[in-house]
Parts: C-alpha cells; sequence; structure tokens
C-alpha cells in the first residue's frame, strides 16, 4: 500500500512521554509512555484511526498549513510503499524533554522544569525498546537538544552502525553546538547525519529580541563555522540553516540568505512562516504574522519576496506563494461582533433566530468553541433555531454548555447538511479553506455578514455604529 512516511513516525512530545503522530498534524494523541508501552501506543486504535485516513487519502487530521508538502503540492515525495504496517515505529522523534535555553517569540515552549525522575525513567526505558527497530531517529524539535542530558544520553545509546540506512536529525537553536558538546554525540556521525539549525537574524538585536536571551550573535556564528567544518568533512550529510519569518527579521531575510549559504556553507535555507500558536496573546501575535494581507507591512514583504535570491533552489519557503488568511486584528473583530450582539437594538438573540429561519436555516452547527459562541448560545438558547452539536478541531472536550462537541473529520463533514455558523469572527477564511479542503459542501454562514445584513435591515450599519 502507499501511505504517508509519516504513518511510520511517533513524536514523543512532554514530561510523562506523550506520544503523538505527526508534529505537523496538531495534537493528535495516542497516549503516553508513563502508562503504556511503545508497541501498545504505536498500535492502538488511535494510531490505526490516523493512519487509515493517510491510507485512504482523506488527511483528515492533517493540517495543508502546517505540513510543507501539502503546502508546496509535493506530498508525493512523502508517500512510501509499504506491505504492512510495522510492530515499532521506524522514526521516532524525542521532544519530551522542553527545557530550553531560549524563549522564542514563536514558540510556546518555554520551559525549565526538570522531569520527573520516574516518569523520565519509564519513557527512556520504553524508547530504548524501539531502539534497535528505529532506521529514523529525530531531535528536539520542541526544546534545545543540547540541554536535554536525557535525550542526549538516549541517542548516545543509539547504534548507526548496526542499522541499515540509519538516519538522523538534529533540530538544534545552535547555540551550544561547540566541539565539547558534540563530542558527547558524535556516534550520530555513523548514520545519514542532518542538522537543522534555527538563528532566526544575524542581527544581534533581532536576534536576541526574537531568541528572547542575552547571548551575543558572535557565539552562534563561532559555532556554524565549526559545524560547517563538520559538513565539509561528510560527517554532516546536509545542513539546513533557517529562521522563521517575523515582522522584526523579513526586511534581512536576502543578506541573511546569502550568509548562510556562502558563509555557513549551507545545502539548504529554510524560510519558515510565523504561526500563531497562542506563545503569547493573539493579538500580539497577529503583528508578527507579514504574511497577513491585513499587516501594515505586508506590502513591503511582498516586494522583499521578489528579490532574485529566493530563486535559488537551495532557498526553501516553507509555505511556497501561500498567504496567510487570518483575517483582521482579533480584538478588533471579536469586539465589533460582541458589541452588536449585546449593545445593539432591540432582541438580538430573535433577531439572529428569524434571519437564519427565514434563509432555511432552522438547524446551525456552531464552528469552534469561543467567547463568540458561548455568547451565541446564551442568545439562542430559548429561540426557534436549534443548534445539534458543535464541531471544535482543537480541544478535547465531547461536551461543552451542554451540547455535544465533535471533530471534524472528513468522514463527518462530507455527510453534514446543516450549515456550520463559523465562531471564529476573525479567521472566518482560513476555516472557509479548511472545511471545503475536508469535503464539507454545505453553507458556510459568516456572522459578521449575517449581523451587518440585521443591522442594515433595521437601518443601522454595524461597522459604522
Amino acid at each position: 500500500m502507499k501511505i504517508c512516511r509519516q504513518a511510520l513516525y511517533v513524536q514523543v512530545i512532554d514530561g510523562i512521554g506523550t506520544v503523538r503522530v505527526c508534529g505537523w498534524a496538531g495534537y493528535y494523541l495516542l497516549g503516553n509512555l508513563r502508562d503504556n508501552t511503545m508497541k501498545e501506543l504505536y498500535n492502538n486504535e488511535a494510531a490505526r484511526k490516523f493512519r487509515q485516513t493517510l491510507i485512504d487519502g482523506t488527511y483528515d487530521f492533517c493540517n495543508e498549513e502546517n505540513c510543507p508538502y501539502m503546502a508546496n503540492n509535493t506530498l508525493e515525495s512523502q508517500l512510501i510503499e509499504i506491505d504492512k504496517i510495522p510492530d515499532y515505529p521506524e522514526e521516532i522523534s524525542l521532544a519530551y524533554d522542553r527545557r530550553c535555553n531560549y524563549a522564542c517569540t514563536c514558540c510556546i515552549s518555554k520551559c525549565n522544569d526538570k522531569l520527573d525522575p520516574a516518569a523520565q525513567e519509564k519513557i527512556e526505558n520504553e524508547i530504548r525498546t524501539a531502539l534497535p527497530y528505529v532506521k529514523r531517529f529525530s531531535a528536539n524539535g520542541l526544546g534545545e537538544f543540547f540541554v536535554s542530558d536525557s535525550i542526549m544520553k538516549l541517542v548516545a545509546e543509539w547504534k548507526p552502525t548496526e542499522i541499515e540506512g540509519a538516519q538522523f536529525f538534529l533540530e538544534t537553536n545552535g547555540s551550544l553546538f561547540n566541539r565539547s558538546n558534540w563530542e558527547k554525540i558524535k556516534n550520530i556521525g555513523d548514520s545519514d547525519f542532518n542538522v537543522a539549525i534555527t538563528v532566526h537574524s544575524f542581527d544581534e538585536a533581532a536576534y536576541q529580541y526574537l531568541s528572547g536571551t542575552k547571548l551575543k550573535i558572535t557565539q552562534i556564528i563561532e559555532n556554524l563555522h565549526f559545524v560547517k567544518t563538520l559538513r565539509e568533512k561528510g560527517i554532516i550529510n546536509f545542513l539546513q540553516l533557517g529562521l522563521v519569518m517575523q515582522e522584526r527579521n523579513f526586511r534581512t531575510l536576502p543578506e541573511f540568505v546569502d550568509r548562510c549559504l556562502n558563509e555557513f556553507g549551507a545545502d539548504q535555507v529554510r524560510i519558515r512562516r510565523f504561526l500563531p500558536e497562542k506563545a503569547m496573546d493573539e493579538n500580539y501575535e497577529w503583528f508578527f504574522d507579514i504574511r497577513n494581507p491585513l499587516h501594515p507591512y505586508h506590502r513591503e514583504y511582498l516586494e522583499i519576496m521578489q528579490h532574485p535570491i529566493f530563486k535559488d533552489p537551495r532557498v526553501f519557503i516553507w509555505t511556497g506563494d501561500h498567504l496567510s488568511n487570518r483575517g483582521e486584528l482579533p480584538a478588533k473583530a471579536n469586539y465589533r461582533v460582541m458589541r452588536n450582539l449585546f449593545l445593539g437594538e432591540g432582541d438580538m438573540g430573535r433577531k439572529l433566530s428569524d434571519y437564519l429561519i427565514a434563509h432555511g436555516y432552522p438547524r446551525v452547527i456552531l464552528y469552534a468553541i469561543t467567547d463568540i459562541a458561548e455568547a451565541l448560545v446564551k442568545l439562542l438558547r430559548d429561540e426557534a433555531v436549534e443548534i445539534p452539536y458543535i464541531y471544535d478541531r482543537n480541544t478535547r472536550l465531547e461536551e461543552w454548555n451542554g451540547y455535544e462537541v465533535r471533530k471534524p473529520l472528513h468522514e463527518d463533514l462530507v455527510r453534514t447538511r446543516e450549515p456550520l455558523l463559523v465562531t471564529l469572527v476573525p479567521r472566518h477564511g482560513e476555516m472557509e479553506e479548511f472545511l471545503r479542503h475536508q469535503g464539507y459542501t454545505g453553507e458556510i454562514l459568516c456572522l459578521d455578514a449575517i449581523i451587518n445584513e440585521i443591522q442594515q435591515d433595521d437601518g443601522v450599519c454595524s461597522r459604522c455604529k
């Protein structure tokens, strides 16, 4: 059967050894290694359900913006032919120790807590049982590899010379990738060794701000020259340097790429998009995302991306030509809607209900658990329109405010006939794109537009009131 390579992958992500199936699929969890074995988790019902979506090609749990293969229309390159799923994963990513010496603006992994010793021992032992089967080994996607004594110890125990086709992928911020630390894990140099280092900027002020560090940029530059010697000796087989593109560093992108390629010998420069993921308040995050057409610097960003250096085949733009569709500033959009729901003329609950029924929508499914969803539940509680259940992609709740909560899976969405009312108002376009991609063919209602139409019928402009 043909299947995405991630079917053979797991990532261990936190202090109890929680296992997820793919870093790009969000938090689809299989369980944890504190209470289960690796073999049990890799073969449980949740794992089989995820893999079936890869076999069927529905990719229910995948995120097109997060996955670089989907974003660049190269998913075919990630597909492999296998006869059956093995008992143990062939690729394991270690990210359970989330300690880091940075506090990056783009990252939610701001942690300095040591692991519980008992949980750490169980996690390490379960990973050890899988090591003989691991062909593709990687660390650390959620903390800093060289900060974790636990992860470095496991990596040092791995024997790539005994595994045919062994590969190791090291992800690091580079601040501690020096000669002395390399000596502790140099066994991975016997594998097909790939390194990805995220620097953010070579401008010291921008580097320190975006990384949340007081380290001098000279330390990173010295380490990069050392890493370059490992690449020149063939110990490192592929070197990727990169950044997360944000408001503070996008203007120096051409110079950054040039230094990575020509001074530090990168095989590839990765330009990753900023993904708002609640590392800070969503309204602050909004200003970091210059790919958003509504951002005040967006036009300048588009001009910079016309630089000829981005045509170099060694430059990898994570999202291709896709722009962000995060919409307007969340505080602005949410305030406008909440104001009109509760401070508008007349009984807005009754007006909403009358509007929906008049347009042939006696049953409406809310999409996403938000403050606006809670407001709508209150306003429509005693009205004629019915809310049968709620769809939400990023919650573990099965019930909320008396309503059943369902995941918006392809198999359910293609059968859903009721209209969906999106409560993530500023991200309406993003949600609509996702729902269409997942096979939903019904009506997707824009709450902002409905309120505006109601207000205009009352002789009031909801945006000007």
